[in-house]
């Protein structure tokens, strides 16, 4: 996770100092970098790393890693935003997560923080995502059930005016409740940590 995180704040540093190079030889984004957008996008994570925690009472804590030869889950998610400036942007989000082995689904919601390596048309980036997330299933489901941490670069490409691809490689963390309660109180959680895909649209 730190690997990721120096990563995300050097290319989030040098986009400061690109703002000023060469702006003439440019092909600007003329839409996308600037004003408001939406991104929507489907990814794969591989699930490398799942640490469960039981707690029982007058016992104590018993952790247990399950086996990760199987899990994986799918995501869809999408991205309202608007460009703060040419390299930076700022969001609020919402998906829907489906994982296997554990089985669960989860509705993160999240805030989202991009920094364009450059305004233009094709451009890699890289991007934050931070929130809560609820496990969908079980009684009295509530924005408290999780944590939801993505970090990753990417890439857009122009297809036509005003709608481009994307493609991004990210560090995916979640901590989910797997009973009624939140994870601070919980007797159940479950931290799943693996290495997402996604393509999407951004118009």
């Amino acid at each position: 996770m730190r690997k990721f995180l120096t990563t995300f704040l050097i290319l989030f540093i040098s986009n400061v100092f690109a703002q000023d190079v060469n702006e003439t030889t440019k092909i600007k984004d003329e839409y996308r970098n600037k004003g408001y957008f939406n991104i929507t996008k489907i990814g794969y994570v591989a699930i490398h790393n799942l640490k469960r925690e039981i707690f029982i009472p007058s016992e104590g804590n018993f952790y247990s890693e399950p086996a990760v030869s199987d899990a994986y889950a799918w995501s869809l998610q999408t991205i309202n935003g608007y460009f703060i400036s040419p390299y930076f942007s700022l969001g609020i989000g919402v998906g829907l997560d489906g994982y296997h082995k554990p089985t669960y689904n989860t509705l993160p919601v999240f805030i989202d923080l991009r920094a364009y390596l450059s305004d233009e048309e094709d451009s890699f980036y890289s991007f934050l995502d931070i929130g809560p997330t609820l496990r969908i299933g079980g009684d009295n489901s509530q924005l408290r059930k999780g944590v939801l941490f993505n970090i990753g670069l990417g890439c857009k490409y122009k297809v036509s005016n005003r709608l481009y691809l994307i493609s991004d490689l990210f560090f995916s963390h979640k901590t989910v409740s797997l009973t009624d309660e939140g994870i601070k109180t919980s007797n159940d959680i479950i931290r799943a940590n693996g290495i997402g895909l996604s393509l999407g649209i951004i118009f």
